[in-house]
C-alpha cells in the first residue's frame, strides 16, 4: 500500500492519479475539496483530523498532563510543568490522532511525504515503513521560503511588528531598553496582565464596575495595550521591569532532566514525543518563563498591588502574575476573555476563582471541563444595553449580511479551501437576500491579507464585498440583517442583539464542543454542512429564542468582595445555585 501524505501547506501534486491507494492530508478541507481530489487522484483522501473525539481527546491529554504535576517546583510555588506543558497540548493531540491514523493504514505499507516535517517521520516510526520525500532538499527550502513570504504579505505594519519582537527579542532584551517604569504610586490598585487586546478589552470592562477601585493594567506585547481607558484604570508595559538573567534556579532544568527521563519511561506518548524532538519546548520554555517571572516580580515589588484579575489563565504571560499573586496570598480572580474556554478541560484553576459570564459558560465548565462548581462565580462584565428592534420595519431596513471570520488556520483548516467553498454560496445568498455580503475580521487578521484572499478566488467581483476591521461598531449592529459564524464568542453578541446568527458548524474546531453548547442555549443556529446556507432565508422564519440571558451582569458589591477577606467561596456555592434555581423558575 502507498500512502501520500500531503503537508497542511502543500497542493495535491499534479498528475497524480493511480499513484497511490490513499491519500492522507494533515490540514483539514471542506469535503467537496476531498470529493475533488479523489476524482483526480482515483483514491481515497481522508484528513487526519478525521480521528479527533473532540472533547474526549482533551480529557486524554488532561489525563497524560498529570503525569508530571507537582515535580517542578520553583521558590514561588509556581510548578513550571503546569505552567509549559500547555504550550505542547497541540503536538500531544497530533501524536493521538498519530497514534490512530498508524491503526488504520494497512500494514506494510510505503510512506511518500510533500515536503520533510515531524509528524510524517513519526508515522514512519509508528509503522516501521519507508518513507520517501518528494522535490528534494532545495525543493523543501523554495517551500519554506514561499511560506514565510506569503504569511509575511498578510500582515499589516502593527501586526509585523509583534512578529518581529516575539521571534527575535523573547526575552525583552531590547524592548526593556528602549521603555521606562511608571511612576510608583501609593494608592492600592488591581493588577490586570494581558498579552492580547482581547484580554485588555475583558479585564478592563469587569474594572469599570468599580469605580472606587485602582487597576494597572501591565500589557507584556504591544498588542495588549489599549487606545482608551476608565478613570480608574492606568496602563504600563511589562518591558522595562525585565532584568537580566538569572542562575539562581538552574537546579530546575536539572529537575526537568530528571522529569523528562520518567515521563518518557513511564509513559509511551511522551516516548514518542521525545523522539521527534517536541519535549525540547519545554526547556527552551523554563528559561524564558523564568525570566518573565522575575519580571512579574518586580512588578508586585515595585508596585501596590493588592489583588490580580486575569482574563486569560492559559498563556504564561497572564497565568504567573496569578500564581505569583496567590503565593502572596492577594486575592485571585479568572476569567476568559471570550464566550467559552476549552482549555479549562486541561488546566489546574489558577486562581482562588472563576468568573462565568452567564449561565451559558457555566454549564460549559461544570458539565464539560468538570470545574469544581464551588469554585465558579456567575456574573459578567457590564455591557450597553443592545438596542431591541423598535419596529418590524427596522428589522428589514437592514441591509448587511455579515460573516464574522475567524482565524481557521489555527483549528487545522486550509483557509483558501475554505473560502473556495463558501465564497460562491454567501454570494448568491446576498444577491437572492438583496443584502450587502461583509466580512468582519478577526483581530487576528488582516484586511490586505484578506483583500488578497478575496481577489484570488473572485477577481474583480471581490470589490462588492466589504471588508470590515477593528473593534465593533454601532454601525454595523445597526446595518446588520443577520450574521454567520462558526465557532466565535460573537454568536453571543449577535443573540444579545436579537440578530440571527448561524453556525459553519461543519468548520468547527476539533476539540472544543463550542458550537454544542451554543446550540443548547439556543444561542446560534448549527448548519451541519455548507448546502445549508441557501436555507437560511426559511431558517430566519423559524428560529429559536436564547434559553436563558446570554449577559448576567456581576454585582459591584460581589465582585469588590472578591477582592476582600469579606468574601468566601460558600457564599459563592449559594450565590451560583440560587442564580441557577432562579433561571429554572424563569424558564
Amino acid at each position: 500500500m502507498r500512502v501520500l501524505l500531503l503537508h497542511p501547506e502543500d497542493r495535491l501534486p499534479p498528475g497524480g492519479r493511480c499513484r497511490w491507494d490513499q491519500i492522507v492530508d494533515f490540514g483539514r478541507a471542506p469535503a467537496s475539496t476531498y470529493e475533488r481530489w479523489a476524482k483526480l487522484t482515483a483514491c481515497p483522501v481522508i484528513s487526519i483530523y478525521d480521528f479527533a473525539r473532540e472533547i474526549d481527546d482533551l480529557c486524554l491529554c488532561r489525563k497524560h498532563l498529570r503525569l508530571g504535576m507537582g515535580c517542578l517546583i520553583d521558590r514561588h510555588g509556581i510548578d513550571w510543568w503546569d505552567v509549559l506543558s500547555l504550550g505542547i497540548v497541540s503536538d500531544l493531540r497530533q501524536l493521538i490522532l498519530l497514534d490512530r491514523l498508524a491503526r488504520y493504514i494497512d500494514s506494510p505499507c510505503e510512506l511518500d511525504a510533500t515536503r520533510p516535517f515531524p509528524s510524517a517521520e513519526v508515522l514512519q516510526n509508528l509503522l516501521g515503513c519507508t518513507l520517501s520525500v518528494q522535490g528534494g532538499r532545495f525543493q523543501s527550502m523554495r517551500k519554506k521560503f514561499r511560506h514565510y513570504s506569503g504569511v509575511l504579505a498578510t500582515l499589516d505594519a502593527g501586526q509585523l511588528s509583534q512578529v518581529m519582537q516575539d521571534k527575535f527579542d523573547r526575552h525583552h532584551a531590547v524592548r526593556r531598553r528602549l521603555s521606562r517604569r511608571k511612576s510608583r504610586s501609593n494608592v492600592p490598585v488591581i493588577l490586570l496582565p494581558s498579552a492580547y487586546v482581547n484580554v485588555s478589552r475583558m479585564a478592563v470592562r469587569y474594572a469599570e464596575l468599580l469605580s472606587d477601585q485602582q487597576f494597572l493594567l501591565v500589557f507584556a506585547r504591544r498588542n495588549g495595550q489599549l487606545q482608551s481607558l476608565p478613570a480608574n484604570v492606568s496602563m504600563a508595559s511589562l518591558d522595562p521591569y525585565f532584568g537580566s538573567s538569572n542562575n539562581r534556579e538552574a537546579h530546575l532544568l536539572d529537575e526537568w532532566r530528571f522529569l523528562r527521563q520518567r515521563l518518557v519511561r513511564d509513559e509511551r506518548i511522551f516516548e514518542i514525543a521525545d523522539r521527534a524532538g517536541m519535549l525540547e519546548r519545554i526547556g527552551s520554555g523554563l528559561r524564558w518563563g523564568l525570566r518573565m517571572r522575575d519580571a512579574w516580580v518586580n512588578v508586585l515589588d515595585s508596585e501596590l498591588i493588592v489583588g490580580c484579575l486575569s482574563a486569560d489563565d492559559t498563556n504564561p504571560y497572564t497565568r504567573i502574575p496569578l500564581l505569583l499573586a496567590r503565593d502572596r496570598g492577594m486575592p485571585t480572580v479568572a476569567c476568559h476573555h471570550g464566550a467559552l474556554d476549552c482549555w479549562m478541560t486541561l488546566k489546574n484553576l489558577a486562581a482562588d476563582c472563576y468568573l462565568a459570564k452567564n449561565e451559558l459558560e457555566r454549564d460549559y465548565l461544570v458539565r464539560t471541563c468538570r470545574v469544581p462548581q464551588e469554585r465558579i462565580v456567575l456574573g459578567g462584565p457590564p455591557r450597553a444595553e443592545p438596542p431591541a428592534f423598535q419596529t418590524t420595519m427596522e428589522f428589514f431596513d437592514r441591509n448587511w449580511m455579515v460573516v464574522f471570520t475567524e482565524p481557521y488556520e489555527t483549528s487545522g483548516w486550509r483557509s483558501e479551501e475554505v473560502y473556495l467553498d463558501l465564497l460562491p454560496r454567501l454570494c448568491a445568498l446576498a444577491r437572492r437576500c438583496g443584502l450587502k455580503l461583509v466580512f468582519k475580521l478577526h483581530p487576528f487578521e488582516s484586511i490586505r491579507g484578506h483583500r488578497k484572499k478575496l481577489w484570488r478566488i473572485l477577481g474583480e467581483k471581490q470589490r462588492e464585498i466589504e471588508v470590515l476591521a477593528g473593534p465593533l461598531t454601532d454601525d454595523l449592529w445597526r446595518k446588520t440583517k443577520f450574521a454567520l459564524t462558526v465557532e466565535s464568542s460573537i454568536a453571543l453578541e449577535c443573540a444579545a442583539r436579537e440578530i440571527p446568527v448561524f453556525l459553519c458548524a461543519w468548520l468547527r474546531d476539533s476539540y472544543t464542543g463550542y458550537v454544542q453548547q451554543y446550540e443548547k442555549f439556543a444561542a446560534g443556529q448549527a448548519l451541519e454542512s455548507p448546502e445549508q446556507i441557501a436555507d437560511i432565508p426559511h431558517l430566519l422564519e423559524t428560529r429559536s429564542r436564547p434559553v436563558g440571558a446570554l449577559e448576567e451582569t456581576i454585582d459591584p458589591a460581589t465582585l469588590q468582595a472578591l477582592f476582600s477577606a469579606r468574601y468566601t467561596m460558600p457564599v459563592a456555592i449559594n450565590r451560583s445555585a440560587f442564580v441557577t434555581q432562579a433561571q429554572t423558575a424563569v424558564r
